[in-house]
């Protein structure tokens, strides 16, 4: 059975790694500041997002944040911001009022809006305006990658954290997070395994040092041993606290599967020594949303991805490809991340880590294709808890609930809060 790890941009920012969309808002407003009031004073200002006609020799500096002491140092001499990016003053209004940024859905929004309430914002001017936003962003996130590549992990807390998450990504399986049909089909096949031996044992015809059985096989051998319902008492052993005395399943392989354009999983591919196993794991990695500064065979895949959103099918017979041209799953078939994916869950039975993921519909196509796989067994979301004590797993079981079509499958893959803990803070 193999693990992927499904890693979203929760895991850059427990990481400490300034990501989020509002972060890359508030980095281009710092930069912009800095560059007006040092370089521009008293002349007309301007890029591919915003205008404006005289940088004031005024700066405010006060708790604000970069954006707000700009507007109040243009308004000192009745200036604004004009915005030539319609795109990114929508951006900024929401991070303003809502202090929420979600590119991609608002992406979305306004697509579905250029077809059923047109206007002279057109889907061809929303595409360049997204691109400049999208160009703007590799550049930004290459900028924090660089950062943290050099500064990660040096304090004893770094390497701490680190090692944590590293346990749990090599963890033994607990068979009690599998799905009923998973757990049935491993008490079959354990039945059919020691069933003839427990018999011979019982009626005496061998005794148990002649089967030269491990430590766990001779346990489970004497567990089993005049036992009626035998199958029912394998189970039993399986989901219980004691399973690990009985049975010991690892991953065959693990597969990170980074939605983010950084590379934290490089910090985690060092696999821990395993007395009984040693290093018998492999893994992989897939970017499947691309690699920063790739432009050849795994470009950034930026866009919206709801195959299921009842307007995609309305879309896509308009007959227009401009509608088309950020929707992931399009996307997608530039590269061999996706192709890469399937052969590997086609490959073999597996568990699903959600690591930082929020499973937002942005992703919903691939999720759905992941979830609600045929050899997909479980589905584990590691959650974060809040400074205030709250934590965020309910509104990620309510997410993940919008991947699924089948909900009685939903419900018995994803592993409840009993079973799970915190992985972030």
């Amino acid at each position: 059975m193999n693990r992927i790890i499904l890693i979203g941009n929760g895991f850059d920012l427990a990481h400490g790694m300034k990501t989020s969309y509002g972060d890359f808002i508030d980095d281009y407003w710092m930069t912009k500041k800095q560059d007006m009031f040092d370089n521009h004073i008293g002349e007309k200002y301007q890029d591919d997002c915003i205008s404006i006609d005289r940088i004031p020799n005024a700066r405010f500096v006060d708790s604000e944040n970069d954006y707000q002491n700009i507007l109040r140092s243009l308004s000192s001499i009745g200036q604004k911001i004009s915005y030539k990016n319609e795109f990114f003053n929508l951006l900024n209004k929401n991070k303003s009022t809502l202090n929420w940024v979600d590119i991609e859905n608002d992406y979305y929004l306004l697509l579905k809006a250029c077809y059923k309430k047109p206007s002279k914002y057109t889907i061809t001017k929303l595409n360049k305006e997204f691109a400049v936003i999208e160009s703007l962003l590799e550049k930004y996130l290459t900028k924090v990658q660089q950062q943290f590549s050099i500064s990660f992990p040096i304090s004893a807390e770094d390497i701490s954290f680190r090692n944590s998450i590293n346990e749990v990504i090599y963890s033994d399986f607990n068979l009690r997070d599998f799905s009923e049909a998973t757990i049935n089909q491993l008490t079959e096949e354990i039945f059919q395994k020691f069933h003839s031996n427990i018999k011979d044992l019982e009626k005496g015809h061998i005794d148990i040092e002649d089967l030269n059985l491990n430590e766990r096989e001779s346990r489970l051998h004497i567990a089993l041993s005049n036992i009626s319902d035998k199958k029912k008492k394998i189970k039993e052993l399986l989901t219980s606290n004691s399973s690990l005395n009985y049975f010991r399943y690892r991953p065959s392989e693990v597969l990170f599967l980074n939605f983010n354009y950084t590379s934290t999983e490089n910090f985690y591919d060092s696999r821990p020594t395993d007395r009984e196993f040693g290093n018998d794991i492999s893994t992989d990695v897939i970017h499947i949303h691309g690699i920063l500064n790739n432009k050849t065979d795994n470009k950034i895949i930026f866009g919206f991805g709801d195959e299921i959103d009842k307007d995609y099918l309305e879309i896509e017979n308009l007959n227009d490809n401009e509608y088309l041209q950020n929707i992931k799953s399009m996307k997608y078939l530039e590269s061999d991340s996706y192709k890469k994916l399937l052969e590997f869950i086609n490959s073999n039975n597996y568990q699903v880590f959600i690591f930082g993921h929020s499973c937002g519909i942005s992703d919903r196509t691939l999720l759905n294709t992941l979830f609600e796989h045929k050899n997909c067994n479980s589905i584990k979301p590691y959650y974060r808890l809040k400074d205030d004590g709250k934590d965020n797993y309910s509104e990620m079981i309510r997410n993940i609930s919008r991947n699924f079509t089948d909900k009685a499958s939903m419900r018995d893959k994803v592993v409840n809060k009993e079973y799970t803990n915190a992985l972030f803070r």
